[in-house]
């Protein structure tokens, strides 16, 4: 073998070797845990004690932004898959009512909507892992048991839709009454027993009959599910005001500080404006829930 030859032969068991090392090295390097995410909130509650409540990097980062206007969302998601390693490794949410919170079960996805200065609407996707037929009856009945238990109160008339029926399990015909798109069941509808203008909405969500995406639950999930593959469920729990009067007392507010601040109330202000002085009020504002 030439000197040439040897030398090259020398430098690629080298690099070899380096590159064994190197891979040996990474594959004893600790890899940081994905830490559970848990959020308390309710509806009305400004978006600074939101903040100050819960520990959540990613919500303060949001309203951080300066791209991040006076109406928008929070949308954290816990994906499936192993190398999102700055999501959570789960979703808990805590309807914070002071005489009758609730907890949900863990989840993968969850949105916080504001309006203005305040949290106006809510949802969590759970539980971690889609479940099939005779799973998702029984979460239908543990979902039901959760609100039985922390004393809310039913609702006889939601704001959309046909009256309250409170189910503990449901049935085919049910979930194949609707012919297209997402197939749902609404599995009960409640209001806290402190905060009846506050309306909760319980449903099953059929994932074979979902579009597909990261932002359709399970997280993880990119691709539709297979027209032949067994059925998968997931629940949806969403938080919605249901006063009309309410929701526009939240927009005169937020356009009022548009004005105060733009000059105009087409225009969105940062967000950032509410967190830090979440009690501006206009002049002579007299508020029935804001105050």
């Amino acid at each position: 073998m030439t000197g040439l030859k040897k030398s090259a032969a020398v430098f690629l068991i080298a690099a070899a070797a380096t590159t064994l090392i190197w891979r040996n090295a990474m594959d004893d390097t600790p890899v940081t845990p994905r830490a559970p995410m848990q959020v308390g909130m309710q509806l009305l509650e400004p978006v600074a004690s939101l903040l100050a409540r819960n520990n959540v990097p990613s919500f303060v980062a949001t309203v951080d932004d300066p791209e991040t206007g006076d109406s928008g969302r929070f949308l954290p998601v816990a994906r499936a898959n192993a190398d999102a390693v700055d999501d959570p490794s789960s979703i808990t949410l805590t309807y914070a009512a002071p005489d009758c919170p609730l907890t949900l079960p863990a989840g993968r996805q969850m949105q916080i909507s504001f309006e203005g200065p305040v949290v106006d609407s809510a949802y969590l996707i759970y539980p971690m892992e889609p479940m099939d037929w005779d799973e998702m009856q029984l979460m239908v009945a543990q979902t039901t048991d959760i609100f039985a238990r922390a004393g809310w109160t039913v609702k006889p008339q939601p704001r959309f839709g046909p009256p309250t029926k409170i189910l503990h399990s449901i049935t085919s015909a049910q979930l194949n009454k609707k012919t297209y798109g997402t197939k749902t069941v609404r599995t009960g509808v409640w209001h806290p027993c402190d905060t009846p203008f506050v309306e909760a909405i319980a449903e099953v969500r059929h994932l074979n009959s979902a579009p597909s995406g990261v932002s359709i639950p399970p997280a993880g999930a990119s691709a539709p599910q297979n027209h032949d593959a067994a059925d998968r469920f997931v629940m949806r729990v969403s938080f919605n005001i249901d006063q009309d009067t309410l929701s526009q007392e939240i927009k005169t507010l937020r356009d009022a500080r548009r004005f105060e601040v733009k000059g105009t109330i087409e225009v969105p202000i940062a967000m950032r404006h509410w967190v830090e002085t979440p009690d501006w009020r206009p002049e002579n504002w007299q508020g029935r829930w804001i105050k």
